[in-house]
């Protein structure tokens, strides 16, 4: 069920969490990947009723660390190849809850409901899982019960906060989701609108020229008779 669940988030995102991840080969002293967005985003406010990825997961980071501290490999029966490979599977673990996972969370907290900063938390914590099984299924052949019961309820604990991060993610990428389709409906809608008409400007009216004025010219006055007569 986890699986498809995280089928689905990829699927709405796919580009975007293709572009955020790269998974770190396991190889001798396993590395835990570690992979954040980068830092100085603004702090989201999560989905009401929501807990933050750290929250989820304290528990279950808390028992594993205590399972970590309490891990005695003289004690074990097993060969030293078994003792060295546990040995080194738990530094790795020790380390990633150290240095790696706690920045992680930190950019998943600032903003919990993208996939894109949560979903380098779930793959650490999958590899982190993954670590923790081996040394697990070792003990259990050669640890005393008290080591290897532990590790099983960290095991168990880790699982549940795993669990309901897988399960944030899927709100998370439902939200994305349907966000986008509203998006696309919205344009769509606007793009399917149609032009409005343009309205014609009335023609200007002619303009009436006036006739010009002819001016006539005075008519001399007549000169009265007599007066350049002879005296």
């Amino acid at each position: 069920m986890r699986e498809r669940v995280l089928r689905g988030c990829f699927s709405v995102l796919a580009l975007a969490v293709a572009a955020a991840f790269a998974v770190t080969g396991w190889a001798g002293a396993q590395q835990i990947p570690a992979t954040a967005p980068s830092q100085g985003a603004a702090v989201e406010a999560p989905a009401s009723g929501a807990k933050l990825p750290s929250a989820l997961l304290q528990p279950g980071i808390e028992a594993v660390r205590g399972a970590m501290g309490g891990i005695r490999l003289d004690k074990w029966k097993a060969s030293e190849a078994v003792r060295d490979e546990a040995d080194a599977n738990r530094n790795s673990i020790q380390k990633d809850l150290d240095a790696t996972l706690p920045g992680l969370l930190a950019s998943a907290d600032a903003a919990p409901n993208s996939v894109v900063a949560v979903m380098p938390v779930y793959r650490n914590v999958e590899a982190l899982y993954d670590v923790l099984l081996r040394i697990a299924a070792a003990a259990h052949i050669a640890a005393p019960t008290q080591q290897s019961g532990a590790l099983d309820a960290a095991m168990l604990s880790l699982d549940s906060g795993r669990r309901g991060l897988a399960e944030r993610i899927q709100i998370s990428a439902a939200a994305t989701e349907k966000q986008v389709g509203d998006l696309q409906a919205s344009l769509k809608a606007a793009k399917d609108v149609p032009a409005p008409v343009p309205v014609a400007c009335p023609a200007p009216a002619p303009v009436k020229k006036k006739k010009p004025v002819v001016k006539t010219a005075a008519k001399p006055a007549p000169t009265p008779q007599g007066a350049g007569g002879s005296h």
